[in-house]
């Protein structure tokens, strides 16, 4: 055990962790002094999906800030299972550990809670760990810190804290990854398989996983080609099992199929990959009316051209593998379109493109660099952090 604590990677995923943490208590407790919350609920506004609102005692204090948005769909799943169909799109991964967890703390709406910040922050914490290990392997030591810390502050990183599935889901992904690199494809298939049961993009890990399975088999020029083809290992398919089990066991519940619920809940079609760039330039540049007037839109806009650019030079620099992932990913968020909300929430997707932060941390290296990725980071990340306590939509 003192020698896993000894572990350079779990050192500094901890003390990230550590400084993270009381870093955002302490601002959501500051930020809720300077802009206090009406008393009164307003189910348009501030959503809070019938769980009780935290706003007396120290629960106001620690608890209260992360009751935003899509955490208390989270909480209502763990609560009351998929009684409204608008939560149906959610998988049930992430509510069910809620749920068990919370049954530890005593159950109910402040111990689901309180298990789902668990939740996250467990899931950080070896997330960052496993990051750090990874890149490390994969570079050196200073680039795999500099990538965790980039992650980390990333101006949406404090949703790796939030009762979110993002750091649960990054961890499953990244796992799912290294496992395939070490030739583990049972191992890769299982965790690609709780992706997918976490987050709806986790099938996209079926593409890479096969990828790395063929490259791998291909060094072994003796084997049969039957024997070199992805399909000869099946662990690769079972993220896309997992998907297939969430929609059929919809299906069989009687939910409307999943194209229906985003055009008619979150006004979102699927249409051709990049649709919604071209809405948001209009809006920019153009004087168009979708998200005119939100700051959020030129940060989504940005973090859309770094994932496309990016995920171009991931195939360069990191290979097929990582860069089949991360283009996965860019297909399944750019797919959505909407003329109302373009390119929405795409500052917390971004958390998912870890290629996309390693390949800051090797940029990085330069101090002039490091700092201009560092400060506007920090900056962005108190304004975001300011506006998700104050139920201010930020991703």
């Amino acid at each position: 055990m003192n020698s896993w604590f000894r572990n350079p990677s779990v050192k500094t995923a901890v003390l990230l962790f550590i400084v993270m943490r009381l870093f955002l208590s302490g601002w959501a407790i500051a930020a809720q002094a300077i802009n206090p919350l009406p008393p009164e609920p307003d189910e348009t506004v501030r959503p809070y999906l019938g769980e009780p609102i935290l706003d007396e005692g120290v629960g106001a204090l620690l608890l209260g800030p992360w009751q935003r948005f899509d955490a208390n769909r989270y909480l209502r799943i763990a609560r009351l299972g998929y009684d409204d169909e608008q939560n149906s799109v959610f998988p049930p991964l992430y509510p069910l550990l809620v749920r068990g967890i919370g049954e530890l703390f005593g159950g109910g709406s402040v111990a689901n809670l309180i298990a789902a910040i668990l939740i996250s922050n467990v899931a950080a914490v070896a997330l960052f760990a496993l990051l750090h290990r990874f890149v490390w392997q994969e570079t050196d030591q200073p680039t795999a810190t500099r990538t965790v810390v980039y992650l980390a502050l990333f101006p949406a990183g404090f949703f790796l804290l939030a009762p979110y599935t993002e750091s649960l889901f990054i961890l499953f992904s990244l796992g799912a990854i290294w496992r395939a690199r070490h030739g583990r494809f049972w191992q890769a298939g299982g965790l690609g398989l709780l992706a997918s049961l976490t987050r709806l993009t986790g099938w996209a890990l079926v593409v890479p996983l096969a990828y790395e399975a063929w490259r791998q088999k291909t060094k072994n020029e003796k084997r049969k080609w039957w024997r070199r083809l992805p399909f000869a290992e099946p662990g690769v398919w079972l993220p896309l099992l997992g998907f297939i089990g969430f929609v059929g066991w919809r299906w069989r519940a009687g939910f409307p199929s999943l194209p229906v619920m985003y055009e008619q809940y979150w006004f979102q079609t699927t249409g051709l990959p990049g649709a919604d760039l071209w809405t948001a330039v209009q809006t920019i540049f153009f004087g168009g009316a979708a998200r005119a007037g939100h700051f959020t839109l030129y940060f989504d806009f940005f973090c859309a051209i770094l994932l496309i650019v990016t995920t171009l030079f991931t195939f360069r620099k990191l290979g097929a593998t990582l860069g089949l992932y991360s283009a996965m990913m860019l297909l399944f968020i750019l797919l959505p379109a909407s003329p109302f909300k373009p390119l929405f929430s795409f500052s917390r997707y971004t958390l998912a493109f870890f290629p996309t932060f390693m390949l800051l941390g090797m940029a990085g290296k330069r101090p002039w660099l490091n700092r201009l990725i560092l400060y506007p980071s920090i900056a962005l990340t108190l304004y975001f952090t300011g506006q998700f306590f104050s139920w201010g939509w930020v991703g």
